[in-house]
């Protein structure tokens, strides 16, 4: 008899429970629903004014930071981006850290530190790639962005497709050289100078064995060792950091978007097979 009226007594509970359940569920739905679309309106709002900010950036590019002109290869870049947003904010905008680990603060990129590099967020490229290019859309932008592009960003861009295009070359050399250099920052052993045995990395001699059998082979294109050699030196340096934390792909195809886009003809003068 115990035993009966405790198993009558579970079961009343269990269904008190579950009434309560319901009417807990009834109460907080349209609490639920107010938080989301809270939600929703609020990263609506980050993102059409990260996309307004993106637009003016464009625009006022070649007013932005003039002392940054002094800055060599894409290091004018970063400086003058910085003028107008912090690495804070900007990841602020986009949703994720810019970077995993590295030397850089919230606010700044520290970028002449002897043994650590910025190891980016691997979705930070992707997120790049959906947001920098808003002319893609809007013809009207893209009329007004053109000349900016070709005065103030094309030999840049087009300099670190060249590089990256001899170093995809041979992709065992471009691993094997990535894995060095994170080696050697880990292990805080990389020489200041390092980067300086790639400054004739786009001259057709450019070998790392003397050694004929022994030595890389690339693909080389004539004029490309005309590009100044401390900028290939730093494009070099940029894009083995970017095969070592493994976020290359994601911008070299963020790079292909810009250069398809603003720059068709080199684009498709680049990626003409050749032999050498």
């Amino acid at each position: 008899m115990p035993t009966l009226n405790g198993k009558i007594y579970l079961q009343k509970l269990l269904i008190k429970l579950s009434r309560l359940s319901v009417i807990f569920l009834v109460v907080c739905s349209p609490l639920r629903q107010k938080v989301d679309s809270l939600f929703v309106d609020k990263t609506i709002e980050r993102e059409t004014k990260f996309r307004d900010l993106v637009e003016s950036t464009w625009i006022q590019y070649p007013k932005l930071g003039l002392s940054c002109d002094k800055e060599i290869s894409y290091h004018k870049f970063y400086c003058k981006i910085q003028t107008i947003i912090s690495l804070k904010k900007l990841s602020e905008y986009l949703g994720i850290p810019i970077f995993e680990s590295g030397p850089h603060t919230k606010y700044y990129l520290e970028l002449n530190s002897p043994n650590d590099f910025g190891h980016y967020h691997p979705e930070f490229p992707v997120k790049l790639r959906e947001y920098l290019l808003p002319a893609k859309s809007n013809k009207a932008l893209y009329t007004v962005t053109l000349p900016i592009y070709e005065h103030s960003i094309r030999n840049i861009a087009r300099e670190f497709f060249i590089v990256y295009q001899k170093l995809d070359s041979n992709p065992k050399f471009f691993r094997k050289e990535a894995d060095r250099y994170l080696m050697l920052v880990e292990e805080k052993r990389l020489d200041p100078y390092y980067l300086d045995r790639f400054i004739l990395f786009l001259y057709p001699a450019f070998t790392d064995n003397e050694d004929p059998e022994e030595s890389s082979r690339f693909v080389y294109r004539k004029g490309d060792e005309t590009i100044d050699a401390q900028v290939v030196k730093e494009l070099v340096g940029f894009w083995i950091r970017r095969k070592a934390d493994g976020t290359d792909t994601e911008f070299v195809l963020g790079l292909i978007d810009l250069l398809k886009l603003y720059d068709p003809e080199f684009y498709q003068n680049r990626t003409v097979t050749t032999s050498n």
